[in-house]
């Protein structure tokens, strides 16, 4: 039978370090129940037999039943509960002493969110072993370090880092920091049946198995699932050869590209968030192509210095605004895909950045005469676009970004009306259809005109007139709307409920979610729980 919570109890006689313990985690989120604290052994002896725990968090250093002594009775009365040690003792014989009662961690004290959370994971791995649910409880502890782990590289969580002691396995004084960047999820997602938190496990027991060490800290951006994060002692030398053999393990995935981005080293967990920012500054450095790369934080101004000319002037802005008044899409197009150079970025191996920047301003350029023109009521449907584009950059893709590009321009001019024949009014249906039952899957144009067998621009076009919105904003409203349904109808985290209707990035989902809603997913949920009481 499926047990729905497992619980966890904390002993300590000292009430801070039994509140600090408690609060680190939000137990909650993760199914799992954290007991009200135990003072001393003889309290959590009294408590076993009633409230069950299966993890046991205790302090050595206890009045009347001490650590080692409460260890050995649990282990020979409730052999089922995985215990592990808190102790500001770091003396060889009382860790020997605490393994041989039957701990299977010893933290010394201060105890910071990493050191619990391994422990924790580790218990629920053991757990694991002997559960019929050995799968749902490993995804599970790999959620627990995706999400509790993301919040060290995000600034204001930086309080709960700074004493790290030797719990944790690696010294994390000169650590280096690797982001790997997944730019096309698809095919890995497909792989791992659209389960986010299958995807995440699989990928970091692939990685832990090439580099064969426990001491290396890896898990999943919670909110940018793209994205895995790699702390480690090992040096670059080392950290390029787990990139090549990682590529290997990708390259089965048809559609997938890679950048490994090394940071230099660190020296405190203080700074493992300035170390994740440089990461993501590397990037930026990336040649845009569908190509893996590695990027080392030495080699980022070599790479760097060909890359500082700006591809859209003052000029070409003018003619684009006068082109937007005129209505003429076809002047548009040959602008900003032609003489700007957007289609051909690839091909000139323009850097990740010029393309960012490039397309960001033309957009805006778009955005802006949208707005002089009173189009407000259309604002949501322009953020919409400029958001799609802006993820069609991330795919490193040139010809999605001419896509997104050309959304953008057919939305603002739009062609004069045709009159469908019969079948391509079918297909537009049938095309609907599809959308509406595979709304999780990575659909653009391109793909869509391609299963039909039209010209993409027509293809756009009849679908615009015969459904009445345009494709991109149609696949938008439709996964924002099912993801509406979720947060309705269960308690699925906001992360994986993204990930559901489609999108592999939190933060680009919230986004489009508070344009389309006027409210973020948090608060959309917690609206209706309040309307639900």
């Amino acid at each position: 039978m499926e047990k729905q919570k497992y619980k966890i109890l904390i002993a300590d006689d000292e009430f801070w370090t039994r509140e600090k313990l408690r609060q680190m985690i939000e137990w909650d989120r993760y199914s799992l129940e954290c007991l009200e604290p135990a003072r001393d052994g003889e309290e959590v002896l009294k408590r076993l037999e009633e409230e069950e725990p299966d993890i046991l968090i205790t302090d050595i250093n206890m009045p009347f039943i001490n650590g080692v002594e409460l260890l050995e009775i649990v282990k020979e009365k409730y052999p089922e509960i995985v215990a592990f040690v808190v102790s500001g003792y770091d003396d060889f014989e009382y860790v020997r002493g605490t393994f041989l009662s039957g701990a299977i961690h010893y933290l010394v004290k201060p105890v910071t969110k990493i050191d619990l959370v391994n422990a924790i994971v580790k218990a629920l791995e053991i757990i694991s072993e002997r559960e019929n649910e050995k799968l749902k409880l490993l995804k599970a502890a790999s959620l627990i370090q995706d999400r509790e782990f993301s919040q060290l590289i995000e600034k204001e969580e930086v309080p709960y880092v700074p004493n790290l002691s030797m719990n944790s396995g690696i010294e994390l004084a000169g650590m280096s920091l690797m982001l790997i960047k997944i730019h096309n999820l698809s095919a890995v997602i497909k792989y791992n049946d659209y389960d986010m938190n299958l995807f995440s496990y699989n990928i970091k027991k692939e990685i832990h198995r090439i580099i064969h060490t426990d001491e290396i800290i890896i898990f999943n951006h919670i909110y940018r699932s793209n994205e895995f994060i790699v702390i480690t002692e090992l040096g670059s030398r080392e950290l390029v050869k787990l990139a090549e053999r990682l590529r290997i393990y990708f390259s089965k995935f048809p559609g997938t590209c890679l950048t490994f981005c090394i940071s230099g080293h660190s020296y405190s967990m203080d700074s493992i968030h300035m170390a994740y920012v440089e990461s993501v500054a590397l990037l930026m450095t990336r040649t845009y192509c569908k190509k893996d790369e590695i990027i080392l934080s030495e080699k980022k101004d070599e790479m760097n210095k060909d890359r500082r000319n700006a591809r859209f002037t003052g000029e070409q802005e003018k003619r684009i605004q006068n082109f937007l008044k005129s209505q003429n899409a076809a002047a548009l197009t040959k602008v900003v895909l032609e003489e700007i150079g957007l289609r051909r970025c690839e091909k000139e191996t323009w850097g990740y950045l010029e393309v960012r920047q490039t397309v960001k301003q033309v957009m805006n350029v778009f955005a802006d005469f949208a707005m002089q023109e009173q189009r407000h009521k259309q604002a949501v449907d322009i953020d919409s676009l400029m958001e799609s584009a802006d993820k069609a950059v991330e795919s490193l893709d040139g010809e999605a970004v001419c896509e997104a590009v050309q959304n953008m321009i057919e939305y603002l001019v739009p062609d004069r009306k045709e009159a469908p024949t019969d079948t391509m009014r079918g297909i537009v249906r049938q095309a609907a259809a599809y959308i509406d039952g595979h709304y999780f899957e990575d659909l653009t144009l391109d793909s869509l005109a391609k299963a039909y067998n039209v010209e993409n621009s027509y293809f756009s076009k009849m679908f615009r007139q015969e459904i009445g919105e345009n494709l991109i904003l149609y696949i938008t409203k439709k996964r924002i709307s099912k993801a509406k349904e979720y947060m309705a109808e269960s308690d699925i985290n906001l992360t994986e409920i993204a990930f559901m209707v489609g999108y592999d990035d939190y933060t680009y989902f919230s986004r489009v979610f508070k344009k389309n809603e006027g409210i973020s997913p948090r608060e959309y949920r917690n609206r209706h729980l309040e309307d639900e009481h």
